[in-house]
């Protein structure tokens, strides 16, 4: 009975040898062709994952890039701005110490020539001299009432005048200079506050002077003569020490130049 199935079954091989045969071939086929897939499929992988990596890489070095651009336009920027304030700053306070030294100068000079007044009317030069040096409402009248009575004695008073307004002029300009400077401070190096300052100090200190001791004189002390002499060897000393500043400041802004 055993015997006979296996005959059965070798015999039912031998007819279907043929149907089995082409199904072996064609599962060999699918098997091989899922197998030639799924590679196929993996060597893709393969390849597009480092083509996506480096699409990866090149988006995240475009946004560093573009990152690294906004960042140098804006320090690019401020520091264009800053030079351009630094430029402003330095040349806002070169013209301030020069008109500051040039009141001083003239506050200090032995070889003004005062006006002696003597062809003024009173209804209009003593009153546009008056004026001028800003004198206030009371003292113009006591002033043209003396100059009415005692022209002398009013020309001296005038010439005095005269002299206090250009003393005036150079403690308002000294100072309108030190107010500039403080502003400046940041634009320039220590070395240079250092220096300006101390110039600052003392241009004021002499400008001090020279306002007390003309009061002074006025007052008839006439013991000042000596800090009188001496000041246009002050007023040199300054010019030179303003020199020295100002090619200090040219070097700051040649720093900023290119």
């Amino acid at each position: 009975m055993y015997g006979l199935t296996i005959i059965n079954v070798v015999s039912w091989l031998c007819d279907n040898i043929a149907i089995i045969l082409s199904m072996a071939t064609a599962i060999g086929g699918f098997w091989k062709f899922h197998k030639q897939q799924k590679l196929s499929i993996t060597l893709q992988e393969k390849q597009e994952k480092p083509q996506k990596e480096l699409e990866t890489y090149k988006n995240e070095l475009g946004q560093q890039n573009e990152k690294i651009k906004h960042l140098n336009e804006m320090q690019m920027a401020n520091y264009t701005l800053f030079a351009q304030r630094k430029n402003e700053a330095c040349i806002a306070l070169f013209e301030a110490l020069n008109q500051a030294l040039e009141c001083l100068s003239s506050s200090a000079s032995l070889l003004h020539q005062d006006n002696t007044f003597r062809d003024f009317d009173e209804r209009s030069d003593i009153r546009n001299f008056l004026a001028e040096i800003g004198l206030t409402h009371g003292k113009k009248k006591e002033l043209l009432t003396l100059w009415k009575n005692d022209s002398i004695a009013a020309i001296k008073k005038l010439q005095y005048l005269q002299r206090k307004n250009r003393d005036i002029k150079a403690v308002n300009a000294i100072t309108e200079a030190a107010t500039i400077f403080r502003r400046s401070q940041l634009y320039l190096t220590q070395a240079l506050v250092n220096d300006m300052k101390c110039f600052i100090d003392d241009c004021a200190s002499f400008a001090d002077e020279i306002k007390m001791n003309n009061e002074l004189m006025e007052k008839g002390i006439l013991d000042q003569q000596g800090e009188v002499t001496a000041r246009p060897e002050k007023m040199n000393a300054l010019w030179g020490r303003r020199e020295k500043i100002t090619i200090e400041l040219k070097e700051e802004l040649k720093k900023y130049e290119n």
